[in-house]
C-alpha cells in the first residue's frame, strides 16, 4: 500500500471501527447499594467471566487488553436502568458522572483463585433457576473491544433477549484500539485454547444446556475451539442448544474447513450476515479481498447446510451496521424467543407473527443445494 493510499485509509479505519470500542466504563467505582438500586427501579445483573486478558494494574480497569498465559475467572454486577431502551446502551456523556438510574454500572469485581469455586458459584447460581433454565449463555465478543465495552454489550444483550439462564462472558485480550487489528487477530488466536479449557470447566457444572452467541472476530476464537473440542471427541453432558454467529469476521475460504469439521453440530448453528456491514467490508480489505463470512452472500453460506439470517433489510441505530444482533430491538426479541424455545431462528420469527416477532419477517428459501436454508428479515 503506497503512503497516500495509506494516509486516506487511516481515517476510514478509525471512523468504521470507532463504535466497536464503546464505553470505558470503569469497574468497581459505583457502590451498588440495594436501598438505592431499589427506590431507582434499576436491577442487578450478575455476570461471570472467563478471560485471556492480565489482569491491569489500574484496579478500576480490572482486566487490560494484554494477553495472559492462563485462563482468568471472574464476577461482577451490572446495573441497567429501569429507563433502559432495547437496543440501546445508556452510558454517561463526556465529562456526565456515573449514575444507575440512568446508565448501566459495573460492580463488585470478584476474582476466583480455582475453577473449583467459579464453578460451585455457577452451579450455585444454576440453582435458583427453575430446571427449563439452567442453561448457560457463552458470549464471546469482537475485534477492538476492551474489557468493560465487553461486559456492558454482554448485559445489555442478556437484558434484551430476555434470557432466563446463567450468563457468562468470555473475553479476549483484545486491546481496544483500531489500529491493533493484527494484534487482536493473533490474540484471538492465542485465545481458542482458553476457550476450551472453559468448556471443559463448564462440562462439571450442573447447567442443562448451553447456547453460544460469538460476534465479528470472537466466531474466529469460537470455530477455533469448538473444532478441537470435536476432534479429541469432548462430549458434555449438558445440550448444545444454539450456536449463534453474528456477523462472522471470518476468512470465507478458512469458514469451509470449519464448516467441514464441525458436521456434528452443524444443525444447530445459525450464521446472521448483513451485506451492509460496513466493518466487514473494510476487513475484507485488510484481508487481501477475500470475503469476510457476515457480510458474504447469504446463499453462499446456506449452501455449506446452515441456517442463515439475512439482517441486510434491518435498520439499527449504528451507521456501521456491524452490531444489528445487538442493537435491533427486533432482531434481539427473536435471538432470544429462538435461544429458548430451543427453535431455530428461522421457525421462531414465523411463528412468532402474532407476537408482533414476525413484523420483520421477509422470506424463507431453501437453498438450491437442499441443505440450508436462508431467512431474510427486514423491510
Amino acid at each position: 500500500m503506497t503512503m497516500p493510499r495509506l494516509l486516506v485509509f487511516i481515517p476510514i479505519l478509525f471512523w468504521v471501527t470507532s463504535c466497536a470500542t464503546g464505553p470505558s466504563n470503569l469497574v468497581g467505582l459505583t457502590a451498588l447499594e440495594p436501598s438505592r438500586i431499589a427506590a431507582e427501579g434499576a436491577i442487578i445483573q450478575n455476570l461471570f467471566i472467563a478471560t485471556s486478558r492480565r489482569r491491569s494494574d489500574d484496579a478500576s480497569e480490572f482486566f487490560s487488553g494484554e494477553r495472559e498465559q492462563a485462563l482468568n475467572l471472574a464476577n461482577v454486577d451490572v446495573s441497567i436502568p429501569n429507563s433502559h431502551v432495547p437496543g440501546m446502551l445508556e452510558q454517561p456523556k463526556f465529562g456526565e458522572r456515573e449514575d444507575v438510574s440512568k446508565h448501566f454500572t459495573i460492580a463488585r469485581p470478584v476474582v476466583f483463585d480455582h475453577s473449583s469455586s467459579f464453578v460451585s458459584q455457577l452451579n450455585y447460581a444454576l440453582s435458583k433457576r427453575a430446571p427449563e433454565h439452567r442453561e448457560i449463555l457463552v458470549f464471546v465478543h469482537g475485534y477492538n473491544t476492551n474489557f468493560s465495552s465487553a461486559v456492558l454489550r454482554v448485559s445489555q444483550f442478556v437484558k434484551d433477549t430476555g434470557f432466563k439462564g446463567v450468563p457468562l462472558l468470555f473475553t479476549w485480550a483484545s486491546r481496544g484500539r483500531a489500529l491493533d487489528y493484527v494484534y487482536d487477530i493473533n490474540s484471538a488466536l492465542q485465545a481458542r485454547f482458553y476457550l476450551v479449557q472453559l468448556a471443559e470447566i463448564l462440562a462439571g457444572t450442573h447447567a442443562n444446556s448451553f447456547s453460544i452467541v460469538a460476534h465479528s472476530m470472537g466466531n474466529l476464537v469460537t470455530l477455533e475451539s469448538m473444532t478441537q473440542l470435536i476432534k479429541q471427541g469432548f462430549r458434555p453432558k449438558a445440550d448444545l442448544n444454539r450456536v449463534i454467529l453474528a456477523a462472522p469476521d471470518v476468512d470465507l475460504d478458512l469458514f469451509d474447513q470449519y464448516v467441514s469439521d464441525l458436521a456434528p453440530v452443524r444443525a444447530n448453528i445459525v450464521v446472521l450476515v448483513s451485506k451492509d456491514d460496513r466493518a466487514l467490508k473494510l476487513s475484507r480489505r485488510i484481508a487481501g479481498g477475500v470475503d469476510r463470512v457476515g457480510a458474504a452472500d447469504p446463499e453462499t453460506i446456506a449452501g455449506r447446510g446452515l441456517e442463515v439470517i439475512d439482517l441486510t433489510h434491518i435498520d439499527d441505530n449504528s451507521n456501521v451496521h456491524h452490531t444489528k444482533f445487538a442493537q435491533s430491538p427486533e432482531i434481539v426479541k427473536l435471538i432470544g424467543r429462538g435461544i429458548a424455545d430451543g427453535n431455530t431462528l428461522s421457525t421462531t420469527a414465523t411463528d412468532g407473527l402474532e407476537n408482533g416477532i414476525g413484523s420483520v419477517f421477509r422470506g424463507f428459501r431453501q437453498v438450491a443445494s437442499g441443505v440450508g436454508t436462508v431467512v431474510t428479515l427486514g423491510n
